[in-house]
Formats: C-alpha cells, structure tokens, sequence
C-alpha cells in the first residue's frame, strides 16, 4: 500500500461507485469535552469498502488525501488529547457510512489545488473543505 500524498482530484476515481463502509475521526478535546462538529475535527478517514483507507487532511486551504491508516490517540498534556475513533452522530460525517458515492469534484479556491470537495452519496452531498486551517462540512443543496 502506497502512503504518499496523492492530488485530491484523482484519488476520488479509486472510490467513486465504492460504499463506505465506515469513518473514522481524530478530534480535540480538552476538560473531557470537544467543541462542536467541525471545529474539534483534525483528520478523517474514509473506509471505502475494497480500497485503502482514505485520509483527508486539511492545511490552510488546501485539502490533501492520501491512503494512511488511522493513527493511535495521543495525549497533549495540558492542552488536552486528540481521540481518534468511530464518527458518531450528530455529526455530519457520521451519516456517510452504508452509503455509496456516487460521485465527486474538486472545490477550488482561485487556486491550482483543491480546497475542498463536494462528495454525492446516494442519499446526500457533502462538501468537505479546509478554510484557514479549519474544516468546512456542510450538506449541499446540489442536484
């Protein structure tokens, strides 16, 4: 299995027409609490079924996805932890898994490289992007 970074608009072709079968979150908490949805993700993972594992990984604006295994939870001292497992509703991400993706695009923000992208499942459409170093998720409209 390769573990390098990929360019965003090609990895999507691996999955398009794939179920997902799970996803799995690394997010931050501190006092055993986390903030909400997008502002406590750090990295996901998209379980499609008979592929790698997908990782989304966010910088700036600019959205890399790579095949990576999730990492271990680690401990940040006294500025809390990063837990990483199962998405649970209600967030978004939770409401992928069982579900086949129809169909992906790129999201790009004046740039050469994608921000983000607009994931249609059979069920919903997802936008997925990275903002400033935050994540965007927002279910779409789009038909």
């Amino acid at each position: 299995m390769r573990d390098s970074l990929q360019p965003t608009e090609a990895v999507p072709r691996q999955v398009i027409g794939r179920n997902l079968v799970a996803v799995t979150e690394a997010r931050h908490w501190s006092g055993g609490r986390r903030s909400g949805d997008a502002e406590s993700l750090l990295h996901f993972w998209l379980h499609f079924q008979g592929v790698p594992v997908l990782m989304a990984h966010g910088s700036g604006e600019l959205l890399r996805l790579q095949f990576a295994e999730p990492y271990a939870a680690y401990d940040m001292g006294e500025f809390g932890e990063t837990r990483v497992g199962p998405a649970q509703r209600p967030d978004l991400l939770a409401l992928l898994p069982g579900h086949r993706l129809l169909n992906a695009a790129s999201i790009h923000g004046g740039r050469t490289q994608p921000a983000g992208l607009l994931l249609r499942f059979d069920h919903c459409n997802l936008v997925v992007a990275s903002l400033g170093d935050e994540w965007l998720l927002r279910l779409a409209d789009y038909e």
